[in-house]
C-alpha cells in the first residue's frame, strides 16, 4: 500500500490527521487444538493529512486499504500507534467527541443513500445526530446551504435518490459528510 498527497495550498496550521506507527493487527482461526493466527492488516504507518490536501491510499486487494480507512473513521481501534485527529489524540476515550468532526463519503452513491428518506432528509441527519439541540430550521437551513455547496438546485431538497445520476448522488453523499 501506498499513500500519495496533493499539493494544493493549506489555509489552516497542522495536519488534520496524523498518524504515527499505526497499526492493525487481528487474530483468526484457533479453537480446540489450534493456536489464533495473526493477520497484520497494517504496520507502522506513518502520514500526516494537512487542510487542503488530498490522500490517495493505492494498493492491490487484501493490503489494508480498507482497514486504513475504518481505524482513521474510528470504527476500529488501532492495534498500536497514535492517531490524532485536529491536534486531537484518538483515543476510544475521545470517540464520541472526534466522531462529529470524521465522516465517510462511500465509493458507492447508490449503495450510500437511504432510497427512502428524500434528499432534504439525508442532508439533516447527520446534524440530528451530532447537533441534537439544533432548531429544525437550522438544520433544514444548513441541509439546503449543502446543496448549494456540492453544486445542486433547491428544488433537489425533496426528491428521492433515485432521480439523481451517479454523479449527483455522489455529491449529496459529500454534502452530507
Amino acid at each position: 500500500m501506498s499513500a500519495v498527497t496533493t499539493d494544493a495550498p493549506t489555509t489552516k496550521t497542522g495536519p488534520v490527521v496524523t498518524a504515527r506507527g499505526l497499526t492493525r493487527h487481528y487474530e483468526v482461526g484457533g479453537g480446540l487444538f489450534s493456536k489464533p493466527k495473526t493477520v497484520r492488516a497494517l504496520s507502522d504507518l506513518d502520514f500526516e493529512l494537512s487542510p487542503g490536501r488530498t490522500l490517495a491510499v493505492v494498493g492491490e486487494s487484501g493490503c489494508g486499504k480498507s482497514t486504513l480507512a475504518r481505524v482513521v473513521t474510528l470504527i476500529e481501534e488501532p492495534t498500536r500507534g497514535e492517531l490524532s485527529i485536529s491536534g486531537t489524540d484518538a483515543t476510544p476515550d475521545a470517540w464520541k467527541g472526534l466522531r462529529s468532526k470524521v465522516q465517510i463519503v462511500f465509493q458507492d452513491p447508490y449503495g450510500s443513500l437511504n432510497p427512502r428518506q428524500r434528499i432534504g432528509q439525508i442532508l439533516m441527519e447527520p446534524l440530528l445526530i451530532n447537533r441534537a439541540s439544533m432548531p429544525k430550521s437550522e438544520r433544514e437551513a444548513k441541509a439546503r446551504e449543502m446543496l448549494r455547496l456540492v453544486g445542486l438546485r433547491p428544488e433537489h431538497f425533496d426528491r428521492y435518490p433515485h432521480m439523481f445520476s451517479g454523479g449527483q448522488r455522489q455529491r449529496i453523499a459529500i454534502g452530507r459528510a
